[in-house]
Protein backbone atom coordinates (compact mmCIF):
# COMPACT_ATOMS: atom_id res chain seq x y z
CA UNK A 1 0.00 0.00 0.00
CA UNK A 2 1.12 3.26 -1.47
CA UNK A 3 1.67 6.15 1.82
CA UNK A 4 1.39 9.60 1.99
CA UNK A 5 3.79 11.46 4.71
CA UNK A 6 1.73 14.21 6.77
CA UNK A 7 5.13 16.14 8.09
CA UNK A 8 4.20 15.96 11.62
CA UNK A 9 6.83 14.65 13.30
CA UNK A 10 6.74 11.44 14.86
CA UNK A 11 3.28 10.81 13.55
CA UNK A 12 3.54 8.69 10.52
CA UNK A 13 5.73 6.05 12.36
CA UNK A 14 1.77 5.84 14.19
CA UNK A 15 0.46 4.56 10.61
CA UNK A 16 3.25 2.47 9.45
CA UNK A 17 4.89 4.76 7.84
CA UNK A 18 1.96 7.09 6.11
CA UNK A 19 -1.50 7.38 5.99
CA UNK A 20 -3.06 4.91 3.26
CA UNK A 21 -3.36 7.28 0.12
CA UNK A 22 -6.59 8.00 -1.70
CA UNK A 23 -8.36 7.69 2.22
CA UNK A 24 -10.35 10.45 3.48
CA UNK A 25 -9.13 10.96 7.17
CA UNK A 26 -10.90 12.85 9.91
CA UNK A 27 -8.88 14.80 12.44
CA UNK A 28 -10.90 15.32 15.76
CA UNK A 29 -10.33 17.11 19.13
CA UNK A 30 -11.77 20.29 21.34
CA UNK A 31 -11.39 24.07 20.34
CA UNK A 32 -7.70 24.87 20.28
CA UNK A 33 -6.45 20.52 20.12
CA UNK A 34 -4.21 21.55 16.82
CA UNK A 35 -6.59 20.50 13.91
CA UNK A 36 -5.60 23.75 11.83
CA UNK A 37 -1.66 22.97 12.61
CA UNK A 38 -2.00 19.21 11.47
CA UNK A 39 -4.01 20.37 8.31
CA UNK A 40 -1.92 22.90 7.61
CA UNK A 41 1.35 20.77 8.01
CA UNK A 42 -0.35 18.16 5.88
CA UNK A 43 -0.78 20.46 2.90
CA UNK A 44 2.40 21.83 3.28
CA UNK A 45 4.59 18.00 3.02
CA UNK A 46 2.58 17.87 0.20
CA UNK A 47 3.87 20.77 -1.61
CA UNK A 48 7.31 19.56 -0.56
CA UNK A 49 6.89 16.40 -2.25
CA UNK A 50 5.36 18.02 -5.15
CA UNK A 51 1.57 17.13 -4.49
CA UNK A 52 -0.33 20.31 -5.39
CA UNK A 53 -3.37 20.95 -2.59
CA UNK A 54 -6.73 22.23 -1.97
CA UNK A 55 -7.29 23.98 1.59
CA UNK A 56 -11.01 24.61 1.99
CA UNK A 57 -12.25 26.74 4.65
CA UNK A 58 -15.01 27.42 7.04
CA UNK A 59 -13.37 28.42 10.29
CA UNK A 60 -11.95 31.85 9.13
CA UNK A 61 -11.10 34.58 6.31
CA UNK A 62 -7.71 33.60 3.94
CA UNK A 63 -5.93 35.83 5.99
CA UNK A 64 -6.21 34.63 9.21
CA UNK A 65 -5.51 30.97 8.01
CA UNK A 66 -2.17 32.39 6.34
CA UNK A 67 -1.23 34.51 9.34
CA UNK A 68 -1.36 31.57 11.49
CA UNK A 69 0.01 29.07 9.33
CA UNK A 70 2.86 30.99 9.03
CA UNK A 71 3.58 31.49 12.39
CA UNK A 72 4.70 27.91 12.07
CA UNK A 73 7.11 28.79 8.94
CA UNK A 74 4.08 27.91 6.85
CA UNK A 75 3.86 30.26 3.95
CA UNK A 76 0.63 29.37 2.22
CA UNK A 77 -0.03 32.19 0.73
CA UNK A 78 2.98 32.36 -1.30
CA UNK A 79 2.53 28.95 -2.07
CA UNK A 80 -0.66 30.04 -3.88
CA UNK A 81 1.13 32.47 -5.78
CA UNK A 82 3.21 29.46 -6.54
CA UNK A 83 -0.03 27.72 -7.80
CA UNK A 84 0.99 24.64 -5.36
CA UNK A 85 -2.25 25.12 -3.50
CA UNK A 86 -5.43 27.15 -3.66
CA UNK A 87 -7.14 27.98 -0.77
CA UNK A 88 -10.96 28.81 -1.04
CA UNK A 89 -13.74 29.15 1.28
CA UNK A 90 -14.33 31.92 4.20
CA UNK A 91 -16.15 32.00 7.68
CA UNK A 92 -19.42 29.82 7.65
CA UNK A 93 -21.18 32.86 8.20
CA UNK A 94 -20.78 34.49 4.91
CA UNK A 95 -21.12 30.89 2.63
CA UNK A 96 -24.24 30.65 4.84
CA UNK A 97 -25.45 33.72 3.53
CA UNK A 98 -24.60 33.13 0.15
CA UNK A 99 -25.97 29.80 -0.24
CA UNK A 100 -29.31 31.14 1.26
CA UNK A 101 -28.68 34.22 -1.42
CA UNK A 102 -28.32 32.05 -4.46
CA UNK A 103 -30.51 28.92 -3.50
CA UNK A 104 -27.04 27.09 -3.70
CA UNK A 105 -27.41 22.89 -2.77
CA UNK A 106 -24.86 21.15 -1.74
CA UNK A 107 -24.22 19.60 -5.11
CA UNK A 108 -23.54 22.94 -6.22
CA UNK A 109 -20.66 23.53 -3.52
CA UNK A 110 -19.17 19.99 -3.55
CA UNK A 111 -18.82 20.42 -7.44
CA UNK A 112 -16.79 24.06 -6.86
CA UNK A 113 -14.38 22.15 -4.60
CA UNK A 114 -14.48 19.48 -7.26
CA UNK A 115 -13.64 21.92 -10.11
CA UNK A 116 -10.75 23.54 -8.06
CA UNK A 117 -9.23 20.29 -7.45
CA UNK A 118 -9.20 19.84 -11.14
CA UNK A 119 -8.12 22.84 -11.99
CA UNK A 120 -5.02 22.52 -9.77
CA UNK A 121 -4.59 18.31 -10.13
CA UNK A 122 -4.92 18.37 -6.21
CA UNK A 123 -3.51 15.46 -4.75
CA UNK A 124 -4.14 16.80 -1.18
CA UNK A 125 -7.32 18.27 0.09
CA UNK A 126 -8.32 19.53 3.52
CA UNK A 127 -11.84 20.42 4.25
CA UNK A 128 -11.43 22.63 7.94
CA UNK A 129 -14.20 21.80 9.20
CA UNK A 130 -16.62 19.51 8.23
CA UNK A 131 -18.97 20.17 10.92
CA UNK A 132 -18.91 23.31 9.61
CA UNK A 133 -19.64 21.83 6.15
CA UNK A 134 -22.55 20.72 7.57
CA UNK A 135 -23.63 23.48 9.77
CA UNK A 136 -24.84 25.08 5.98
CA UNK A 137 -27.34 22.14 5.84
CA UNK A 138 -30.69 22.67 8.39
CA UNK A 139 -32.05 19.45 8.56
CA UNK A 140 -30.51 16.08 9.36
CA UNK A 141 -31.12 13.69 6.73
CA UNK A 142 -29.61 16.83 4.26
CA UNK A 143 -26.10 17.20 6.50
CA UNK A 144 -25.85 13.78 6.14
CA UNK A 145 -26.34 13.41 2.75
CA UNK A 146 -23.68 16.36 1.96
CA UNK A 147 -21.43 14.81 3.95
CA UNK A 148 -21.57 11.74 2.18
CA UNK A 149 -21.47 13.50 -0.99
CA UNK A 150 -18.64 14.93 -0.34
CA UNK A 151 -16.24 12.34 0.63
CA UNK A 152 -17.39 10.34 -2.53
CA UNK A 153 -16.30 13.08 -4.60
CA UNK A 154 -12.86 13.65 -2.77
CA UNK A 155 -12.34 9.48 -3.26
CA UNK A 156 -13.80 9.86 -7.19
CA UNK A 157 -10.79 12.56 -7.07
CA UNK A 158 -7.88 10.47 -5.58
CA UNK A 159 -7.64 12.94 -3.24
CA UNK A 160 -6.21 11.94 0.14
CA UNK A 161 -7.90 14.04 2.14
CA UNK A 162 -8.01 15.52 5.46
CA UNK A 163 -11.52 16.76 7.64
CA UNK A 164 -11.23 18.64 10.48
CA UNK A 165 -14.12 18.38 13.23
CA UNK A 166 -14.57 20.47 16.23
CA UNK A 167 -16.21 18.43 19.22
CA UNK A 168 -18.17 20.26 21.68
CA UNK A 169 -15.91 20.49 25.11
CA UNK A 170 -18.36 18.69 27.46
CA UNK A 171 -19.19 15.84 25.16
CA UNK A 172 -17.71 12.15 25.12
CA UNK A 173 -18.13 11.66 21.00
CA UNK A 174 -15.49 12.03 18.64
CA UNK A 175 -17.69 13.82 16.31
CA UNK A 176 -19.82 16.96 16.43
CA UNK A 177 -22.56 15.80 14.65
CA UNK A 178 -22.33 12.03 15.73
CA UNK A 179 -21.90 10.37 12.58
CA UNK A 180 -18.88 12.36 10.72
CA UNK A 181 -16.35 9.22 12.24
CA UNK A 182 -18.33 6.34 10.26
CA UNK A 183 -18.34 7.42 6.76
CA UNK A 184 -14.50 8.03 6.92
CA UNK A 185 -11.44 5.80 6.30
CA UNK A 186 -9.49 6.44 9.52
CA UNK A 187 -10.16 9.03 12.93
CA UNK A 188 -7.59 10.85 14.36
CA UNK A 189 -8.41 12.58 17.85
CA UNK A 190 -6.62 15.15 19.24
CA UNK A 191 -6.74 15.73 23.10
CA UNK A 192 -6.20 18.69 25.14
CA UNK A 193 -6.35 17.89 29.18
CA UNK A 194 -5.86 20.39 31.75
CA UNK A 195 -3.70 19.36 34.51
CA UNK A 196 -3.06 21.46 37.35
CA UNK A 197 -3.41 24.35 35.02
CA UNK A 198 -1.48 23.15 32.84
CA UNK A 199 -2.50 22.10 29.11
CA UNK A 200 -1.14 18.70 28.18
CA UNK A 201 -1.72 17.06 24.45
CA UNK A 202 -1.79 14.09 23.02
CA UNK A 203 -3.10 12.19 19.61
CA UNK A 204 -5.22 8.91 19.32
CA UNK A 205 -6.07 6.67 16.07
CA UNK A 206 -9.47 5.75 16.95
CA UNK A 207 -9.33 3.61 13.00
CA UNK A 208 -7.78 3.64 10.58
CA UNK A 209 -8.83 1.08 7.71
CA UNK A 210 -6.62 -0.49 5.42
CA UNK A 211 -3.15 -0.39 7.77
CA UNK A 212 -2.32 -1.53 11.21
CA UNK A 213 -1.83 1.70 13.68
CA UNK A 214 -0.65 2.38 16.78
CA UNK A 215 -2.96 1.35 19.74
CA UNK A 216 -2.00 3.54 22.19
CA UNK A 217 -2.35 7.88 22.99
CA UNK A 218 0.94 9.25 22.28
CA UNK A 219 2.56 12.70 23.93
CA UNK A 220 2.30 15.51 21.39
CA UNK A 221 2.74 18.98 21.94
CA UNK A 222 2.60 22.01 19.68
CA UNK A 223 6.43 24.05 19.05
CA UNK A 224 6.62 27.03 17.35
CA UNK A 225 7.59 24.70 14.01
CA UNK A 226 4.53 22.83 14.00
CA UNK A 227 3.23 19.46 15.95
CA UNK A 228 5.55 17.06 17.46
CA UNK A 229 4.48 13.64 18.55
CA UNK A 230 6.54 11.51 20.84
CA UNK A 231 7.26 7.70 21.30
CA UNK A 232 5.42 7.80 25.16
CA UNK A 233 1.67 7.82 26.74
CA UNK A 234 1.14 11.43 27.90
CA UNK A 235 1.88 11.94 31.51
CA UNK A 236 -2.20 11.95 32.23
CA UNK A 237 -2.60 8.54 31.26
CA UNK A 238 0.99 7.21 33.35
CA UNK A 239 -0.71 9.16 36.65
Amino acid sequence: MERIKTGILGFDVMVAGGLPKNRTVLVSGHCGSGKTIFASQFIHQGIKNNEPGVYVTFEQGREKLFEDAKSIGIDLALMEKKNQVKVIGGPVGRIKKFKLRTEAKAEDLIEEIREVIKETQAKRVVIDSINLFAMLFSEEAERRNSVAQLIAMLEDAHCTSLLTCEVPEDSRQISWYGFEDFVVDGVLFLHRTNTRGNYERAVSIIKMRGTDHDQKMRAMQIKNKGIIVYDQEPDFIRR
